[in-house]
């Protein structure tokens, strides 16, 4: 049964560079990112993950963090933040 709301947080892991006293799981990038793969493997994780987790009705929120976010397209930010094909 669909019952509870989860908040989902989306890890973008690059930065133009890293800070030395940053501790977040971040890398400076190398050249031009593979944002598609990225969020593409994303999303598949994250619909693999919402079909183990039968309980859960709808994301309640979406927290974006990491590195530099900014350093993604608005068209693929926006991407991470929609789910499609979960059953309802």
């Amino acid at each position: 049964m669909k019952d509870a709301s989860i908040a989902l947080y989306v890890h973008l892991a690059w930065c133009t560079v890293k800070c030395p006293y940053c501790d977040f799981n971040s890398y400076a990038a190398r050249g031009r990112l593979a944002e598609h793969s990225y969020v593409d493997a994303l999303l598949a994780d994250l619909d693999n993950e919402l079909r183990r987790a039968e309980d859960v009705l709808e994301i309640g929120s979406v927290f974006i963090g990491g590195g530099t976010p900014s350093l993604f397209s608005g068209a693929e930010v926006s991407a991470s933040c929609i789910v499609s094909g979960a059953d309802s």
